[in-house]
C-alpha cells in the first residue's frame, strides 16, 4: 500500500474513477438525446424501446377507454428504460456515486500518505486530485444535465401522446362507434320498412275493395235501369212502338 502511495499509482485510480464518471454521464446524455429526437414522431421511430412504449400506450388507452394522467404513465414507463444493462435512473445514480467516489478515494489516499508518513507532497497531491476530479465530474454533470434531458423526453412523449395519438384514437373510436350504431340499427330499419310496406298494401287493398263495391253498385243500378227499360218497352202497343221507331230514325238521320 505504501509503495502505491509513494509512487503515485493512486493517481491512476483517481483518474479512472473520474473518467468513468464523465463517460457514464456523456453516454446517458447521448442516449437521452437520441430518444428525444426519435420521440418527435413515434409512428416512424426505429427505436425498439419507443416502439414498445407506443404499443403499450395504445393498448392501455383502448383497454381503459382513455388515459387520465399521461405524465404519470410515462414516468412509470421510463423506470423500465435500460442502458448498459441498468435502468436510466440507475445510471444517473451511478454517475453521482462515481463523483462521491472521487472525493472518497482522494481523501483516503491523502490520509494513507499521512498515515504512512509519506512526504507532504503526496498528501497534498492526493487530496487536491481527489477534489479536482470530483469537481470535474460535477462540472460535466451540469453540462450534460441528465435530469433536464429526462424531463425534456417526458415532455416530448407527453406532447405526442396527448396532441397526436389520443385525438387520432378518439376519432377512430368515434368512427367505429358510428359504424356499430348503424349496423345495430339496420334490423330496426328493416322492421320499419316492412311495416310501412304492409300498411301500404293494406291501404291499397282497402281502396281496391271500395272501388269494387262502387263498380258493383253501378252495375246493379245499370241492370235495374235496363230492366225498367225492357219492362217499359214491353208495355207499349204496336202503334206506339212504330211511332217510337220513326222518331228514332229521324233523330239518327
Amino acid at each position: 500500500m505504501m509503495n502505491v502511495l509513494q509512487t503515485g499509482k493512486a493517481l491512476y485510480v483517481l483518474a479512472a474513477i473520474c473518467l468513468a464518471g464523465i463517460l457514464v454521464r456523456m453516454l446517458a446524455g447521448s442516449f437521452y438525446k437520441g430518444l428525444i429526437k426519435e420521440s418527435a414522431n413515434l409512428a416512424l421511430t426505429k427505436n425498439k424501446y419507443l416502439r414498445a412504449l407506443k404499443q403499450n400506450a395504445e393498448d392501455t388507452y383502448r383497454m381503459n377507454q382513455g388515459m387520465n394522467n399521461t405524465r404519470v404513465y410515462l414516468e412509470k414507463q421510463l423506470y423500465s428504460l435500460k442502458m448498459l444493462g441498468l435502468s436510466v435512473k440507475g445510471v444517473e445514480s451511478l454517475s453521482g456515486q462515481l463523483t462521491l467516489l472521487c472525493f472518497l478515494v482522494g481523501g483516503a489516499a491523502a490520509f494513507g500518505a499521512y498515515w504512512y508518513r509519506s512526504d507532504n507532497y503526496y498528501i497534498v497531491l492526493y487530496g487536491a486530485v481527489g477534489i479536482l476530479s470530483g469537481m470535474l465530474t460535477m462540472l460535466v454533470d451540469y453540462g450534460v444535465n441528465l435530469e433536464s434531458r429526462r424531463q425534456q423526453l417526458l415532455t416530448c412523449l407527453q406532447d405526442y401522446l396527448e396532441n397526436v395519438m389520443w385525438p387520432r384514437m378518439a376519432r377512430e373510436n368515434a368512427e367505429i362507434g358510428m359504424t356499430a350504431g348503424e349496423t345495430a340499427d339496420k334490423p330496426g330499419n328493416l322492421v320499419r320498412a316492412i311495416g310501412r310496406e304492409r300498411r301500404g298494401q293494406a291501404r291499397r287493398g282497402m281502396e281496391q275493395t271500395a272501388a269494387s263495391r262502387e263498380k258493383l253498385k253501378e252495375q246493379a243500378k245499370g241492370g235495374e235501369a235496363e230492366s225498367i227499360g225492357e219492362n217499359w218497352l214491353k208495355e207499349l202497343n204496336p202503334e206506339q212502338k212504330r211511332v217510337l221507331g220513326e222518331l228514332l230514325k229521324e233523330f239518327i238521320s
